[in-house]
């Protein structure tokens, strides 16, 4: 990457013959999605196909909030948008708080499709949630049971990922590293991480069109509590997001809603998956509901 300066400790690491799920862990502003890209266009001068799982709905760089996102091959200068094939799962939620189980689903899924697909090495740049109070470290633990990462990479300012890093060292399961964030991180507060969301959505939907569909011709989860401005996922038979959508209109007595949505093939869609945010078709801005 030739935007930032390399910390020693990163142009040093020894990636040859590396494999399995590279997973980085750390809390907000520590420089983790910066650390986890120059980590993937390494791997990608040493091996043939490498993936990249954007795992902060959040903060999500390679698609809308409320997914998760997991890219083929080697990326270009400019973006982590390889040529290779791209999946997406449905969080409900901006935060893995509050959803903890579509979060760790959401990863595993895409994990083993990018294997399926043929990738020798994942790298999985999680969410900032590390916050034991929140279940931040449960749900990084429990990441690592489910995933069995072969490397976890740890950016801390201090101890703070002690209680998580401890029971994972000793187990001799999976090789950590440590590392402290690089010089240049800048912190960023609530007001320019709800414009990060606002721009993402802004940028999905800027194709989209209203469209109308029978709610009855497909699977409904958890329940038809259709509402205005809801996000719905539209999901295909494997349960990765062929498409999502904003409810503008709700027509009970015809059992059909209008969503405004990309361009779509309603073919492949099998169930609705309907998430807990609410996004203003007009301003993109989001908000999680009552």
């Amino acid at each position: 990457m030739a935007d930032i300066e390399v910390p020693e400790a990163w142009a040093t690491l020894d990636l040859e013959g590396r494999t399995g799920v590279l997973m980085i862990v750390g809390s907000t502003d520590t420089g983790k999605t910066t650390f986890a890209r120059y980590l993937y266009e390494r791997l990608g001068e040493v091996v043939n196909q490498a993936a990249f799982l954007d795992g902060d709905p959040g903060q999500s760089q390679l698609g809308p909030p409320c997914t998760m996102t997991l890219t083929l091959g080697k990326p270009g200068p400019d973006s982590l948008l390889p040529a290779g094939g791209t999946w997406r799962k449905f969080t409900e939620s901006t935060t893995p708080s509050g959803h903890m189980l579509p979060t760790l689903s959401a990863a595993s899924r895409l994990a083993a499709k990018g294997r399926e697909a043929g990738s020798a090495v994942i790298v999985y740049d999680t969410s900032g949630l590390v916050d034991p109070q929140q279940g931040g470290l449960a749900l990084k633990y429990a990441k690592f049971e489910v995933l069995r990462p072969s490397m976890i990479f740890a950016i801390q300012r201090e101890n703070e990922l002690a209680p998580l890093l401890q029971p994972i060292q000793r187990s001799d399961r999976s090789e950590v590293v440590v590392l402290r964030p690089a010089g240049a991180v800048k912190s960023r507060d609530t007001d320019q991480r709800q414009r990060h969301r606002t721009h993402q959505f802004k940028e999905y939907f800027c194709n989209a069109v209203p469209i109308w569909v029978k709610w009855s011709e497909y699977g409904i989860y958890p329940a038809s509590r259709f509402a205005l401005q809801r996000l719905v996922a539209m999901e295909d038979k494997e349960g990765f997001t062929v498409a999502l959508g904003i409810i503008l209109e709700v027509n009970r007595s015809s059992r059909m809603i209008s969503l405004f949505v990309p361009p779509v093939d309603l073919s492949l869609v099998k169930v609705l998956h309907l998430g807990d945010v609410l996004v203003d078709p007009g301003t993109f801005q989001d908000r999680r509901m009552d």
